[in-house]
């Protein structure tokens, strides 16, 4: 059997000990006084940690903003039998989409998760597709369905028209997600909002291999 090494027993001076509390303490104390000091500085500057949802102030119509549905703002939020964090990609998906067309801020993702719900767009912990078309509708927007075709898709953004889309197992999800396109960036890539992913957000992406990925997809625009 092979036996436990021990290292030689060290002493310190009773001076030494009771003077160590104060120095960690001190030392935590800096720590804490720095990330004020941070934090103080971010909010004078006006700015929001990374990967943040859009400040409401700054929400405005013609802007698709980035929600997500892992903001403390709304993610304990009940929806679909679990959360706005766990579920809730559906509604975040539309308010981001309700926004930039309406310029308006009362539909914010908890309370869109509310009207999914009293309209019935769920099933089984998930959102119904029902969700981009009809329940668009009641809220006075238009939905068009789109084939995955880059060129349709393309024609809508460049109109102006966010596209929603739901997606399988890939970039963005093991099982399934809505995701949205709102806008073509200047290398001819697509900008994307994924409601689940700041990092993923952060980057423009090839629409050939978003569409690749595609179940289904929806052009929105203001109602007439």
């Amino acid at each position: 059997m092979d036996t436990m090494r021990v290292a030689p027993r060290r002493y310190v001076s009773r001076r030494r000990a009771r003077r160590a509390p104060l120095v960690v303490g001190m030392g935590v104390l800096a720590v804490v006084l720095l990330a004020f000091w941070i934090a103080a500085a971010a909010v004078a500057r006006g700015t929001e940690p990374a990967g943040s949802s859009t400040p409401r102030a700054e929400w405005r119509a013609g802007e698709v903003p980035f929600l997500y549905q892992t903001d403390p703002q709304w993610a304990g939020h009940p929806y679909a039998g679990g959360t706005v964090e766990k579920n809730g990609c559906g509604p975040t998906c539309l308010s981001m989409v309700y926004v930039a067309l309406t310029g308006r801020d009362d539909l914010d993702p908890a309370v869109m998760a509310d009207f999914s719900e009293r309209g019935g767009y769920t099933s089984g912990g998930m959102t119904a597709w029902a969700l981009m078309t009809e329940g668009a509708a009641e809220l006075g927007l238009s939905s068009e369905e789109l084939s995955a075709s880059e060129g349709a898709v393309r024609e809508a953004l460049l109109a102006g028209e966010p596209v929603i889309c739901s997606v399988g197992p890939g970039d963005f999800t093991t099982t399934g997600h809505f995701i949205v396109l709102s806008g073509v960036a200047e290398d001819g890539q697509v900008v994307v909002h994924d409601p689940n992913s700041p990092e993923r957000s952060a980057r423009t992406w090839g629409l050939e291999r978003v569409l690749g990925q595609c179940l289904n997809l929806w052009a929105l625009s203001a109602g007439q």
